[in-house]
């Protein structure tokens, strides 16, 4: 009994050392996203970056299902402070909750979506989120408006293996050659920021390249009311839909 007792207390040693070893092998980012949880309605949550900053992002989990989520990264307009709140709250998940998604929307913290520091929260928050959370790796699409919108473009030029998809809205990023996962584009008509005409011309000349594009323009909309979007978004959404179930 007691060999079998030593043996026991052995083993466990064992598993804490291991786990304690695998915890001490894990950065601070992928430590504070495995504490998140997968919990159903929405929140803000802080994690951080590897080197300790911390920051916001307000997630949007589904009801449970045995099925793997799909996944939509949310880039918000120019602005720091509770703008992913507000992006997240009135335009995405509005727009989309009817995919079932998980919805992620990080914080820009007053930058652009392709600088050093949100490239690095939206890389981890795929790559932790593949990992801790029941997520189909071939259903994650990238959306966002403005500022958020050109971030779309970014990672779907830069990262097409991670994203299946992207809706760019009100963007102006300007895309000459060849992107090789399917974008939807959504632009106002009477946008005072970007002008629709130069947006356009950009589409058509990296569909020129072979892209698959698909241009909508909002009829009356500007700039800055972003939160009429919605059924716009929902459009996208139901095309989303049916380029998942293509795959």
């Amino acid at each position: 009994m007691k060999v079998w007792l030593s043996y026991g207390f052995l083993i466990s040693a064992i598993l804490l050392c291991s786990n304690a070893y695998a915890q001490e092998r894990m950065g601070k980012a992928e430590k504070s996203f495995a504490k998140i949880g997968m919990k159903e309605g929405t929140r803000n949550v802080t994690v951080a970056n590897d080197f300790g900053k911390k920051w916001k992002m307000r997630v949007n989990y589904p009801e449970h299902t045995k099925e793997a989520n799909s996944l939509i990264i949310a880039l918000h307009w120019a602005g720091g402070g509770d703008t992913f709140r507000e992006f997240n709250d009135c335009l995405v998940v509005p727009g989309l909750e009817f995919l079932n998604p998980i919805i992620v929307s990080p914080e820009g913290e007053n930058q652009l979506w392709s600088s050093a520091n949100n490239e690095d929260k939206v890389l981890s928050v795929v790559t932790n989120a593949k990992k801790y959370w029941n997520v189909d790796s071939n259903k994650i699409a990238v959306v966002g408006y403005s500022n958020g919108g050109n971030g779309s473009w970014y990672f779907a030029e830069k990262y097409p293996g991670m994203f299946s998809a992207a809706i760019p809205m009100a963007s102006a990023y300007a895309l000459t050659k060849k992107i090789d996962i399917p974008v939807y584009v959504i632009h106002g008509q009477q946008d005072e920021l970007f002008d629709i005409a130069r947006t356009e011309k950009w589409v058509n000349q990296t569909k020129e390249k072979g892209s698959e594009v698909i241009f909508k323009a909002a009829d009356g909309l500007s700039h800055y009311e972003a939160c009429a979007y919605i059924e716009l978004l929902k459009e996208a959404g139901e095309w989303l839909e049916q380029k998942w179930k293509e795959q």
